[in-house]
């Protein structure tokens, strides 16, 4: 692991592997250890960098900065500490958001995009309003609570029976996450634009990767964002919920192995 420095911050960052640069984004409320399932195939075709946002994993955690676009501003910023002039962006839910601000200001940086389990469009008024539910509730003094109910969703219920670990995984993982930056994540989450006017300009190569039972971004959202982007490609991983690196890691590292090899040859 090493530490950068970005924005007044000191952001976790690991890396491994040679190819074409590929920056993975986690998801709400995880951490970069949700790619770890994935990375020993990744790496045989690309130099993998993975993240703790701001607040998360081995991150330090500021006050404040949790708007997608300060997030944004933090992964471009551990982009050029490590001289990654374009990299492929990959994104899971909450670092599919983060991905879309990082396309809408710096289009030029983008060599492809992968988005996992996320969505373009804003939320709608039902969605902020349970966005700020959730707020109230945390501010409430009732953080447990809202992780015991939230995180069984990134999992489909055959993920959870077959591998109750996972969800304990989960857990952990969440669990070190404080109070103010679950919050600070779910207003700028609430208060995100919508990224999909960006789509048709995005003419890179795009592989948006869904669990078919994903209840919060489910296929039929994936597949219209796919179709939106000129070079997109959708793949629905089968048995499978919001979290497909941790529940499907061996077709999702397969996924991505054929996106970089079809489109960067020459890397691997």
């Amino acid at each position: 692991m090493v530490r950068i420095a970005a924005n007044g911050v000191t952001l976790a960052v690991e890396e491994a592997g040679s190819g074409v640069p590929l920056l993975l984004v986690h998801g709400f409320p995880l951490s970069a250890q949700m790619w770890e399932p994935v990375l020993p195939a990744l790496v045989a075709a690309a130099r993998v960098i993975t993240l703790d946002l701001r607040g998360f994993g081995g991150s330090e955690a500021p006050p404040a900065g949790y708007t997608m676009e300060a997030l944004a501003e933090d992964v471009v910023a551990v982009a050029d500490a490590l001289g990654l002039q374009r990299f492929v962006l990959g994104g899971h839910s909450m670092g599919g958001y983060v991905a879309f601000r990082v396309a809408d200001r710096w289009p030029e940086r983008l060599a492809g995009l992968v988005v996992v389990d996320s969505r373009a469009e804003g939320d709608d008024e039902a969605g902020r309003q349970r966005r700020q539910q959730a707020i109230e509730r945390i501010l409430g003094g009732d953080r447990a609570g809202f992780l015991e109910e939230f995180l069984p969703n990134l999992l489909a219920p055959v993920s959870r029976k077959r591998a109750p670990r996972l969800l304990a995984e989960l857990r952990r993982i969440a669990g070190e996450v404080p109070a103010h930056v679950l919050v600070g994540c779910l207003a700028g989450m609430r208060d995100r634009p919508d990224s999909r006017p960006l789509l048709p300009g995005l003419r890179v190569p795009a592989l948006v990767l869904v669990g078919a039972e994903d209840a919060i971004t489910p296929p039929g959202t994936a597949r219209a964002m796919a179709e939106a982007l000129p070079r997109g490609r959708l793949v629905v991983v089968p048995e499978c919920g919001h979290t497909p690196p941790v529940e499907r890691p061996v077709a999702v590292a397969e996924a991505l192995l054929d996106f970089l090899r079809t489109q960067w040859p020459g890397h691997d």
